[in-house]
C-alpha cells in the first residue's frame, strides 16, 4: 500500500470577503492570485495544532509542509484532567473561541469569549470537550452579529466538570447577571404579586438567594411570562435558577444569561464575587497589577493605563511589567492631585480631568485544539485581521409553582 507524502499543495489557506463570508481552501498558488486582485488581504491559516493564524501573502508564501504538522505528534503521556474545551464549530465563519467558567459543583456558569470569530453566516454550534469524560449534559447555545459571536449561552451547564486546577494559568473575573430569556411562560400567574427571583440548591435544599439581583417581569391577561428585566444585576459563584414563588402559576421556564467580566486579582469591591478561569485558550496579558497578569479591559488617562472601563469603579493602575507593578502596589506617592496606594488610584483627592485617547485591543482570535486532550496553553500574539474586502463590523430546574416559600 502506498503512503501520500504531504506536499506544499496541501497547505490552504481562507480569507474573509465582505460579501460571501469565510472564503477557504485556496492553494498558495491561489492566494498569489487573490492577492494580485485584492492587495493587502490578511489570510486565515490553520496549522497542525489547530491554531489560527492570521498572514500576510508572504507569510502564506513562507508556510512549508512543517506548519502542517503538530508541534508534537508523539505525544502519549497522559496529561492532568482540567475543564472542559469549548469548540465552536460550523456556521460558516472561523476563530471564535472562549473559556469555560466552572462552577464548585462541576457545572459549566458561562464561557468567557475571548473571540468571536469571523465570517459566520450562521450561530456556530458548540461542543464541550470532556479531557477525562468527567463531565456531560452541557448544552450551549450562540448568536452572532456581523459574522461575530456576541452571546454564549448556557442552556443546560451540565454536570461533573472540573474546576481549575490549584496550578496553571487562571485569571480572576466576575460573573454578572445581564439577561433572562423567558424559554415556557407558563400560565395563571398573579403578575405584580408573585415574585420573581434567583435562587440556588444548597445541601439539597432551593433557596433564594439573589446576590444583589432585581428582576421585573410582565405578563399577558391569561397569567403567562412573557419577559423579565434585569433591573439590577448581581454576581455568581454557582449557576442559579429564575424561581418563581406563586400559589397559582405553573410550568414557567427560564434561561439566566451572564457576562464575564475580568478583572485584576486586586478586587476593589469585595462585595463583589470572584472566579477563578483557567485559560486555555491563551489569552492577551494586558500588563500587572501587583505582581500580577492582568487579562482584562483597559483605559487610559493622561497616559497612564487603568484596568476595567473609564468612569465605573475604583481606578486601578496597570502597569507594563511585573516588576514595575510589585513597585508601584508598594509606593505612596502624596502630590498635588494623585495618591497611589496597594496599586490603586486614591479618589479622596481631586483627579485631573481626562484627555480624549484612542483604546487599541486586540482582537485577533485564537483557537484550541480540538483533540480529546487538555492542550498546554501557549498564548501567541497574531495580527488582527484586516481583510480586504473587510467583513462587516434540557435548561436548570426552574421554580414555576411555589416550592414552599423557599
Amino acid at each position: 500500500m502506498s503512503v501520500s507524502t504531504t506536499s506544499i499543495n496541501n497547505i490552504k489557506v481562507g480569507y474573509i470577503s465582505q460579501t460571501e463570508g469565510y472564503i477557504q481552501g485556496l492553494t498558495v498558488s491561489q492566494a498569489n492570485a487573490h492577492e494580485n486582485l485584492n492587495p493587502g488581504t490578511i489570510y486565515i491559516f490553520v496549522d497542525g495544532d489547530g491554531k489560527v493564524r492570521y498572514l500576510t501573502i508572504d507569510g502564506v508564501n513562507n508556510l512549508t509542509v512543517n506548519d502542517l504538522q503538530r508541534t508534537d505528534p508523539c505525544a502519549t503521556a497522559p496529561r492532568p484532567c482540567g475543564p472542559p474545551i469549548i469548540n465552536f464549530f460550523g456556521g460558516g465563519g472561523i476563530g471564535a473561541i472562549g473559556n469555560a467558567v466552572i462552577d464548585e459543583n462541576g457545572v459549566i456558569l458561562a464561557v468567557d469569549l475571548e473571540s468571536g470569530g469571523y465570517g459566520y453566516n450562521t450561530p456556530p454550534q458548540v461542543q464541550v470537550i470532556d479531557p477525562c469524560d468527567n463531565g456531560s449534559g452541557a448544552v450551549i447555545e450562540t448568536e452572532i452579529e456581523n459574522g461575530s459571536v456576541t452571546d454564549v449561552i448556557i442552556v443546560d451547564g451540565g454536570t461533573g466538570y472540573n474546576p481549575p486546577p490549584a496550578s496553571g494559568p487562571q485569571y480572576p473575573a466576575i460573573i454578572e447577571l445581564t439577561d433572562v430569556i423567558v424559554q415556557n411562560p407558563g400560565i395563571n400567574y398573579n403578575c405584580g404579586v408573585d415574585e420573581l427571583t434567583l435562587c440556588i440548591e444548597r445541601d439539597g435544599v432551593v433557596v433564594k438567594e439573589p446576590n444583589g439581583t432585581v428582576l421585573s417581569y410582565t405578563c399577558d391577561s391569561f397569567g403567562r411570562i412573557t419577559r423579565v428585566q434585569v433591573l439590577q444585576t448581581g454576581t455568581f459563584t454557582q449557576l442559579p435558577t429564575v424561581c418563581v414563588n406563586s400559589r397559582t402559576g405553573v410550568n414557567a421556564r427560564f434561561t439566566p444569561v451572564f457576562n464575564v467580566v475580568r478583572v485584576p486579582e486586586i478586587e476593589p469591591d469585595e462585595n463583589r464575587k470572584v472566579v477563578q478561569v483557567y485559560d486555555l485558550v491563551g489569552l492577551t496579558v494586558q500588563g500587572y497589577v501587583g505582581g500580577k497578569p492582568y487579562y482584562g479591559k483597559i483605559y487610559y488617562e493622561n497616559d497612564i493605563k487603568f484596568a476595567g472601563v473609564q468612569g465605573t469603579g475604583r481606578p486601578v493602575r496597570v502597569y507594563d511589567t511585573k516588576s514595575a507593578s510589585i513597585a508601584g502596589s508598594e509606593q505612596r506617592v502624596v502630590g498635588d492631585s494623585t495618591r497611589i496606594v496597594g496599586g490603586f488610584e486614591g479618589t479622596d483627592l481631586v483627579t485631573p480631568a481626562p484627555v480624549e485617547t484612542t483604546q487599541t485591543i486586540d482582537i485577533a482570535p485564537r483557537i484550541t485544539t480540538t483533540e480529546t486532550t487538555t492542550p498546554t496553553p501557549t498564548p501567541t500574539p497574531t495580527p488582527a485581521p484586516s481583510p480586504s474586502p473587510s467583513p462587516p463590523p434540557s435548561s436548570p430546574s426552574t421554580g414555576g409553582g411555589s416550592y414552599g416559600g423557599y
